[in-house]
């Protein structure tokens, strides 16, 4: 992706000059845009947390954490008469837009740290991720955007990165100011306008096209498909560029402060400019998908507000006190609160009525169940918002749902568990499209309203 914008950038600029073409890769067709229409398109956004949620207790009793709510009527596994729990509370202000779901099981239960490379994904790790599944379906006015990745404290020397497109793994940006600056530009200053669209039927390697086929003929068939792949991406960004509409929305986009990126001193505030970006993208109508991915597994830099010199990680594996383990884990969902804030006081690009919040579906979730034995049952996922009326979480009251019925197989200490996979087959459906994943991916019911 850092290919393609920074190639976008000369690209746009050739464009503005009118010395492009556009021009369509074989097999593209062009694709419906956002703009203010008065017809609600759901947006979905993931939020990914490093290390869990701690559904297993300090001590280790299992299913016994700070997570999973509360239910007050017996033994029902689909309530919405629930209290939350010490570290979903966070949450609270949030309840009756909430369906918390248990019993999902991530790849076979026991990947650690490795469940980075699957959590958004298929259970073979084999296809593109499901934002990015989505993003080729929900464009925005901008498809260069089609699924904005950004990376609060994520983008360190390790590269544990949770989304993908194919087999090739997304890097996101770190960079709050930087991510705007790529979406709206260095001098934003109202609504764009769209780029020329025409030079006379010319392509744009129309004057090096000799050389080109020259340079292909001398390479072998692996440095060949290098050279297309390259040409193709170009080709795409113009394609990207051309395709553009002009924002219509009322929105008011504000470039976030430059503080240092990975410092523990400015977390908080480098993760609310990322909040602010990815919100204010949604609301211009540029996107209807993104994730977040907050640190990494085995995250690293210091949150301050649970313990001055360790790290979340160890937190998380409970190498402390029981205090800093709690906050620890509070301060992840009280990140995910305060994106849902963001996204609650921003309008909706297409019912400016609404709040955005009101059409966006946020999934929260982790690379694992529990920091310290590092397991994946009983994964902690919570699909909050309004989501167009699409999402099945009460009737207004919140909801919780145990889906163990529907489980595909069984675990040796969880019992039987729905694959993660089937959760995004499920979302997929519900937004109109599918996956290309292998193995089960039969839809969960009665999560949405449009899937039974």
């Amino acid at each position: 992706m850092s290919f393609l914008k920074s190639r976008r950038r000369f690209l746009q600029a050739a464009a503005g000059a009118s010395v492009l073409a556009p021009m369509s890769l074989p097999g593209l067709t062009r694709m419906a845009h956002a703009g203010t229409t008065g017809q609600a398109k759901t947006k979905v956004v993931f939020f990914v947390v490093p290390d869990g949620f701690a559904t297993d207790s300090f001590t280790g009793g299992h299913n016994q954490g700070l997570w999973f709510p509360e239910v007050k009527d017996g033994n029902s596994t689909d309530s919405t008469n629930f209290t939350l729990n010490e570290v979903s509370q966070e949450l609270a202000a949030y309840k009756d837009k909430s369906l918390y779901l248990q019993g999902i099981i991530l790849g076979g239960g026991n990947a650690g740290h490795g469940g980075w490379a699957e959590v958004l994904r298929d259970r073979n790790k084999s296809q593109s991720s499901i934002d990015v599944l989505l993003g080729q379906v929900m464009p925005g006015t901008d498809p260069s955007q089609r699924s904005i990745f950004a990376g609060p404290h994520a983008t360190d020397s390790v590269n544990w990165y949770v989304s993908w497109d194919g087999q090739n793994k997304r890097t996101p940006q770190g960079n709050p100011k930087l991510m705007f600056e790529n979406i709206f530009g260095t001098n934003y200053s109202g609504a764009q306008a769209a780029p020329a669209s025409s030079n006379n039927g010319t392509h744009l390697f129309d004057p090096i096209n000799q050389d080109i086929q020259t340079l292909r003929s001398k390479l072998s068939g692996r440095e060949r498909q290098k050279l297309d792949t390259h040409l193709d991406s170009m080709e795409q960004v113009v394609d990207d560029i051309h395709s553009s509409i002009p924002i219509t929305a009322e929105c008011e986009p504000v470039t976030p402060a430059d503080n240092p990126i990975m410092s523990p001193d400015f977390r908080n505030q480098v993760q609310a400019s990322h909040h602010q970006v990815v919100a204010t993208s949604l609301s211009c109508g540029i996107s209807r998908v993104a994730t977040v991915q907050v640190g990494r597994s085995a995250d690293q830099i210091v949150i301050k507000e649970a313990s001055l010199y360790a790290n979340p990680h160890d937190l998380a594996h409970r190498y402390k006190s029981e205090q800093e383990w709690k906050a620890c884990r509070k301060w992840y969902a009280r990140q995910a609160k305060l994106f849902l804030d963001e996204l609650a006081r921003h309008a909706d690009p297409d019912v400016p009525s609404d709040s955005l919040l009101d059409h966006t579906l946020v999934v929260i979730t982790s690379e694992m169940s529990d920091g310290a034995p590092e397991h994946q049952y009983n994964q902690p996922m919570l699909l909050v918002g309004g989501a167009s009326g699409l999402l099945n979480s009460g009737n207004g009251s919140g909801r919780y749902f145990n889906i163990e019925q529907y489980g595909d197989r069984n675990h040796w200490k969880a019992g039987k568990q729905v694959d993660q996979q089937r959760i995004w087959a499920t979302i997929a459906q519900a937004m109109g499209t599918s996956v290309p994943y292998g193995g089960d991916t039969s839809v969960v019911p009665n999560i949405f309203t449009n899937i039974t």
